[in-house]
């Protein structure tokens, strides 16, 4: 059967050209394998660089949205919308209420209304107000 393939030669020969045969056929297998992986690193190449790409672009947006968010939030504009939508001025004392007048405007029954107030006279409503809102403005009144 193997005279059929090859011809009539030694034995070395025809072991030889089998050797070879197969060993060119290894190395085409080889060439497309590496050939293959080849492709596969340029195309992770292309989708890392796109991805970097939209990861910039991303980055960028952020940005722009923080300072816009900045401009919004600013104190200037603020007080501009203060002045010129929302007419809000400053508290003025007959807009304040104690408790008493607080617990009236609410509904609270009579004999509430009439208790003695729970907040001594000499207590800094307003900058215990201030503390709990912003501890480090609380530390620095008190500290002035």
């Amino acid at each position: 059967a193997t005279r059929f393939f090859f011809p009539p030669t030694s034995m070395g020969t025809d072991m030889m050209k089998v050797m070879t045969f197969l060993l060119v056929g290894l190395l085409v297998l080889a060439a497309a394998g590496r050939f293959y992986a080849e492709a596969q690193v340029r195309e992770s190449e292309r989708e890392i660089a796109r991805l970097e790409e939209r990861a910039g672009a991303l980055t960028g947006e952020i940005e722009k949205v923080r300072l816009d968010v900045e401009v919004l939030e600013s104190a200037s504009r603020l007080s501009k919308l203060n002045s010129s939508r929302l007419a809000l001025g400053t508290v003025r004392a007959e807009q304040l209420l104690d408790d008493q007048e607080f617990a009236r405007v609410i509904g609270l029954p009579a004999e509430e209304t009439h208790k003695e107030s729970l907040v001594p006279a000499n207590a800094d409503i307003i900058g215990n107000a201030i503390g709990m809102a912003d501890p480090a403005l609380a530390i620095k009144a008190v500290g002035e």
